[in-house]
């Protein structure tokens, strides 16, 4: 056959023109001998199995001069490379193009092709009227609407788009078997460039919908939006929403709910008598306790009740908030300016220890003392006068001995010491307002003179027991006091309180107070004449009996008298 076809083509080329379809204008010399080139060039491929580098000659050469022998070769290549749909649509061609100067025998021939792929192709009828809209498949263009005959398409899936500017593209995905027609149908629709927006708000408020800025009525709304981010708000006389950024897509549709807020806030009074009146901007509200709403912005409050000092006071309400405004009234026999004075009892440990000579043998000192108090009150703020009384004990046991003497000579021994005094202190103290628990606290400074004395008992280790004991003579000193205290007040205002606090006090002593020497003299009747014992005195001291800083902390309890 193709030796047939290379024969026949060159047969073709010597005849006359008749065998050029009449409409076509006759290809010169020159192209007559590139197509010959080209379609013997094709023929090579063909005959070498490359159908797809021939079925490009035998397309050059067509274009250059048409001829029926290239159309069937153009089409046998197409069936060859399987692209039915390209191969039905060729032989149509050479059939419609050729077809009245073909023998009956090829024109049979070409028709049972052009059968045979009708069942292995399907075909698409676009029925869209618009014109000049274009037509692909698969993202081929293959012409412009309105097409002169349905497409054909080879088996399997296939997408068939219908664009047109200012037109929605149409859109059709198809899945084709042999032998089916399907169609894709218009007519195309006005292409869509804007949003939906829809905006809704509680039934039971009555605002206006803004978008943009732009009033678009009342709420609930519904509307065409361009494309974008849009703020959207509600506005009414009793209330209004914070604006809302909605961004709306093209084609798309957006809904907001909006949160409406009263231009009104809710507003809550408790005065904690039953029978105080509560007024608000010169109208009476209500009694003992009162809930309601008010307008946005500054109101007045007096609460007032028989036996109480009227309570007033200016407070904002804002939209859509909640104000509580707790307002216990004071007796009028409360009053936080003027005298007062105070008796406590206060306990105390030293945590900083003894500072005596013998401090790693002594007991950390325990005491007690009395504080009288009297200040005068301004507000929250008083100044205040203070004096003290304190003592505390300590002891302490160890083995004592004299140089030079036989261990049989050493003795036990216990001290006492004991120390007392007071002072007095100036400061500052600070008391909460209220007319049962008022909290408070003070900073003061100030000074003591202490006194100090210790007792000294010595009792031999070796027998016969001989106890020797005395006393020494006071010392005193004197120091900087620093005095804090925190704690509560318990009581009706303007009547006795109870006073109940921590105490935080120091004394600032510095270098070491020194207690003169005592010394505890044996009895030799006990002892006999040849007791070693017999004739020894022990001797304590000088004695350093305090230095340094001393911290004292413990609770206090008084009762206070006034405000």
């Amino acid at each position: 056959m193709r030796a047939r076809l290379a024969a026949l083509f060159a047969i073709v080329l010597a005849a006359s023109s008749a065998s050029v379809p009449a409409w076509a204008a006759p290809p010169s010399p020159a192209d007559i001998a590139s197509a010959k080139k080209l379609f013997e060039q094709g023929l090579k491929l063909y005959n070498e199995g490359s159908y797809r580098e021939a079925l490009s000659d035998f397309l050059h050469a067509n274009e250059l001069s048409p001829r029926a022998s290239i159309q069937r070769n153009i089409a046998q290549c197409h069936r060859d490379l399987r692209e039915f749909a390209e191969a039905y649509d060729a032989y149509q061609v050479l059939l419609t193009k050729y077809g009245a100067t073909m023998s009956a025998a090829d024109k049979r021939a070409v028709q049972r092709a052009i059968d045979e792929l009708a069942s292995l192709t399907a075909t698409v009828k676009v029925n869209v009227t618009d014109p000049g809209a274009t037509v692909a498949v698969d993202g081929n263009t293959v012409g412009t609407t309105p097409l002169a005959s349905p497409l054909r398409v080879n088996l399997g899936a296939h997408t068939v788009t219908v664009a047109k500017p200012g037109y929605e593209t149409l859109t059709k995905d198809l899945k084709v078997n042999g032998g089916d027609t399907v169609s894709v149908d218009g007519p195309l629709q006005t292409e869509v460039t804007t949003g939906h927006l829809v905006v809704n708000a509680p039934a039971n408020v009555k605002v206006e919908v803004f978008v943009d800025g732009k009033d678009m009525g009342p709420a609930p709304w519904e509307g065409d939006v361009q494309p974008g981010v849009h703020a959207v708000e509600a506005r009414g006389a009793d209330a209004f929403s914070q604006p809302k950024q909605i961004d709306v897509d093209r084609k798309a549709r957006a809904e907001v709910m909006l949160d409406i807020v009263t231009h009104s806030g809710t507003v809550q009074v408790d005065t904690h008598t039953a029978d105080a009146t509560i007024t608000i901007d010169d109208k009476q509200v209500g009694t003992g306790v009162w809930e309601g709403t008010l307008p946005e912005g500054e109101h007045q409050l007096v609460v007032q009740a028989p036996g109480y000092r009227v309570r007033k006071r200016a407070f904002i309400v804002h939209a859509g908030e909640r104000f509580v405004e707790d307002s216990p009234l004071e007796s009028e026999a409360a009053q936080y300016e003027g005298l007062y004075s105070g008796l406590a009892l206060f306990g105390f440990a030293t945590p900083s220890g003894a500072s005596n000579d013998y401090a790693s043998q002594t007991s950390s000192p325990l005491g007690a003392g009395l504080a009288v108090r009297v200040g005068y009150q301004f507000g929250w703020i008083s100044i205040e006068g203070l004096v003290l009384g304190q003592y505390d004990h300590s002891a302490a046991s160890f083995v004592q001995g004299t140089s030079g003497v036989p261990s049989d000579a050493l003795r036990n021994a216990s001290y006492d010491f004991h120390r007392f005094g007071g002072g007095g202190a100036v400061g500052a103290r600070v008391a909460s307002k209220h007319p049962h628990v008022r909290f408070t606290g003070s900073a003061m400074i100030g000074a003591v003179a202490m006194g100090n004395i210790y007792n000294l008992a010595t009792t031999s280790q070796a027998p016969p027991e001989n106890t020797a004991k005395n006393t020494s003579s006071t010392t005193t000193y004197g120091a900087p006091l620093l005095l804090l205290d925190a704690g509560v007040l318990l009581g009706s205002a303007g009547g006795a309180k109870f006073h109940l606090s921590g105490l935080f006090m120091a004394q600032f002593v510095g270098s070491a107070v020194q207690a003169p020497a005592i010394s505890t003299p044996t009895n030799p009747t006990k002892l006999g004449a040849n007791n070693a014992m017999a004739n020894e005195t022990y001797v304590a001291g000088p004695l350093g009996v305090a230095q340094g800083t001393q911290i004292f902390i413990g609770p206090m309890l008084g009762i206070d008298f006034g405000l």
